[in-house]
């Protein structure tokens, strides 16, 4: 069978090399095309991809790929080779290369609902979340104070990113937001919202353990002041060995709409980048607009486990 491998060059380690990876899968009988993972390569590798598309990569990776196949009758299949690995752990993706490629069957799939930003800033789609918070301000600056350690944090590079949310969830200060949750005024104070479509964000955070990625609705979660204590014991716990899910308020619902700057957002692993802008007359990038998030127009089928 004729497939495409869309490889992630800076995940994982030799273990997990697009050399190694293509060697598992025509040992398994797969015919791969390689390719990078740049939006680029991703455009002229996926005009005819075959019969399947492998992504090997991290959450990143993966949510480029699915974004790109969505609305296609092509079937993705991931290898989570990454750090966090959200959107693999959400879909019940674990194990070794050689056994997950031995579980796929084209006749076992589940359906990634896709999200959508919209704002008069841009719009984009997204894969985990969006939101505002200190989880933006983890992904800002998780880059240098992780990535690189300049805080000179100890422990794997989940533990130093946990160790710079616990940082910034005892720092950062509750800030009033507009919001509405199908209609319904759900505006306050808050250190965290964000609407989830996988259970799980950042550095394997489960803000919501009920999200279901294919039930077309969104997890929103909010975390007030009074709710900072819970927030901060998940995350001393967490950091000691292990901890159940933060009990936090979350509020399901189809079309979420906030006010933000562009500059608050974050979508998936990264800071608010616009796929397509509106024109000339979009405010300017540090200007509130009003943000509007849906999910479920558009999916990816994925392989599921066996």
């Amino acid at each position: 069978m004729r497939v495409t491998l869309v490889h992630n060059r800076a995940a994982g380690d030799q273990r997990h090399s697009a050399k190694r990876v293509l060697s598992r899968l025509a040992e398994a009988g797969y015919e791969a095309d390689l390719g990078d993972s740049s939006r680029k390569g991703l455009k002229k590798l996926l005009k005819d991809p075959g019969a399947l598309v492998v992504v090997a990569g991290g959450d990143g990776t993966i949510a480029k790929v699915a974004i790109a196949l969505a609305g296609r009758r092509i079937p993705m299949a991931i290898l989570p080779i990454g750090t966090a690995n959200n959107i693999a752990k959400s879909l019940g993706i674990t194990g070794s290369m050689q056994d997950l490629i031995a579980r796929w069957s084209l006749d076992r799939r589940r359906k990634l609902s896709l999200g959508a930003l919209s704002a008069p800033f841009g719009i984009t789609r997204f894969a985990e979340s969006v939101g505002v918070g200190a989880f933006t301000e983890l992904v800002v600056r998780g880059g240098e104070e992780v990535g690189e350690n300049t805080a000179g944090f100890t422990g794997h590079e989940i533990d130093r990113a946990l160790l710079l949310l616990q940082r910034i969830v005892a720092e950062r200060e509750p800030w009033p937001r507009q919001l509405q949750i199908d209609g319904a005024d759900c505006s306050g104070e808050y250190l965290v919202v964000e609407a989830m479509n996988t259970p799980m964000l950042g550095p394997n955070v489960p803000l919501a353990p009920g999200a279901d990625f294919g039930d077309d609705r969104l997890e929103v979660v909010t975390v007030t002041n009074a709710e900072r204590k819970v927030l901060a014991e998940y995350l001393d716990h967490r950091l000691a060995g292990g901890a159940a899910p933060p009990p936090l308020t979350v509020r399901r619902g189809r079309r979420v709409m906030m006010r933000a700057s562009p500059r608050e957002l974050h979508v998936d692993d990264g800071p608010w980048e616009p796929d397509e802008a509106d024109g000339e007359d979009r405010p300017p990038r540090g200007q509130e607009g009003e943000v509007t998030i849906t999910v479920g127009a558009t999916g990816v089928e994925v392989l599921a486990p066996g």
